[in-house]
């Protein structure tokens, strides 16, 4: 399996080469030179899996075994979800009224990326052991465009990027989606009514998204076969749903904080792969695409891409109030708490439920734990239950920096980088 640039630019590279890079050279993002589709035989087969073995048998049609043999492929995997609570490592709650959540926060920060980075991890540890060589990470939180372009004046500086091996684990990391994939064929094979009727019926899947990523998995795996529907649910934040509805891929202003802050996003970067697969792999075109779009923040998609994403995405977006009934709804119904990312899903579940509009099966994807949102909880005038390990994150110590607007802020962090190598050297 190669790999290459959203941009058409770029020369491809094997599963290692996305690993260690953040965009394409061209400014692009990685994306796999072929979708492998499944036939019903083999859903069939993997139907019995669990969600383990699913990411197992999913990687392994991403990553050549010249790079990781099956076996230590199977290890690494195993290693990467030792840590999580659930014996299951993600957990379908069957709720009343047909709602379903699938719990995937069940690792160390009772959030959806422990997944996908906890597999991450174990992939580059991998390589690193083999190659002997070392790597700096470089992660920004937050909407603040200072430490955005910050972090991007490293890495666009050629030599200290190849100096000090610098990489990004946000979602424009290929590995991240690919375990991301597993999601959806768990939520199916959880959900669907029967897998011996032919063809297979259609499951719908809810998924809150911000960046796009989660969503990129899920088209993914829908073009890989596997019968969903999919839905993007977002917040005041509405881009994406914007460019489905309109084809309106545009900025409305500042990002608005909302409840669902870590879907408080104006840049869903993972967008232009499922255009580019909407294209049908047509570079030169989402290079035009997207220069536009970060040039001008502004970008009305060409009609026929429109509705090619329309007919594939459906979308809906939920005010805070929105959010804080649904998470109260929940709770009345089921004594089930929601974080305000799953309440964002479950929004979509109640309106089609009151409307009538749809009695397929559906999925709500729940990215994170109540826990982490007890300001959420409390709005929604319930009570947050705060488990022991967050609760003595209270107690460590923290560090940190503090850094003033009129510094430079790269000039801090090349710094920084300096005197870390210096230390690991000496």
């Amino acid at each position: 399996m190669r790999y290459i640039s959203t941009r058409g630019e770029a020369r491809s590279v094997d599963f290692e080469g996305a690993l260690f890079s953040g965009y394409a050279p061209d400014g692009g993002l990685f994306v796999p030179q072929e979708i492998p589709t499944l036939d019903y035989n083999t859903l069939r087969t993997w139907s019995a899996f669990s969600y383990p073995e699913l990411v197992k048998e999913l990687s392994s049609l991403f990553i050549s075994s010249e790079l990781i043999p099956r076996k230590e492929l199977n290890d690494l995997i195993d290693n990467a979800f030792r840590r999580f609570r659930h014996k299951n490592v993600v957990h379908l709650a069957r709720l009343k009224n047909g709602l379903t959540c699938l719990e995937l926060w069940h690792g160390v920060t009772y959030a959806f990326k422990d997944l996908s980075l906890s597999c991450t991890g174990q992939f580059l540890q991998y390589f690193l052991k083999k190659r002997k060589k070392h790597i700096t990470i470089l992660v920004a939180h937050g909407n603040s465009d200072e430490i955005d372009e910050s972090l991007k004046e490293l890495f666009d500086d050629a030599d200290f990027s190849r100096k000090h091996n610098l990489m990004s684990l946000n979602s424009i990391n290929w590995s991240r989606i690919m375990v991301q994939i597993a999601h959806y064929f768990y939520a199916y094979f959880q959900c669907t009514p029967s897998m011996d009727m032919t063809p297979l019926p259609t499951v719908e899947i809810v998924v809150p998204t911000g960046a796009g990523g989660n969503l990129t998995a899920g088209y993914i795996a829908q073009k890989m076969g596997l019968p969903i529907q999919l839905v993007a649910v977002v917040n005041n934040n509405d881009i994406i749903h914007r460019a489905i509805q309109h084809g309106d891929f545009s900025f409305s202003g500042s990002v608005k904080p909302t409840l669902a802050s870590a879907m408080d996003i104006q840049e869903p970067y993972n967008m232009e792969r499922i255009l580019w697969l909407l294209s049908d792999c047509d570079g030169s075109l989402i290079k035009t695409l997207m220069e536009q779009f970060y040039m001008s923040k502004n970008l009305t998609l060409p009609e026929e891409l429109h509705r090619k994403l329309s007919e594939v995405l459906s979308s809906c977006s939920a005010s805070d109030e929105d959010i804080v009934q649904a998470m109260r709804r929940c709770w009345e119904d089921n004594r089930y708490l929601l974080c305000p990312h799953s309440a964002v899903a479950v929004h979509y579940h109640y309106k089609q439920l009151d409307c009538h509009l749809s009695n397929r099966p559906r999925c709500c994807l729940a990215p994170a734990s109540a826990a982490k949102f007890p300001d959420a909880v409390l709005r929604a005038k319930l009570v947050p239950e705060v488990p022991s390990e967050i609760q003595a994150l209270n107690a460590m110590e923290t560090r940190s920096t503090t850094l003033r607007r009129e510094e430079d802020w790269a000039k801090t962090l090349r710094d920084r980088i300096e005197a870390i190598a210096k230390r690991r050297h000496t």
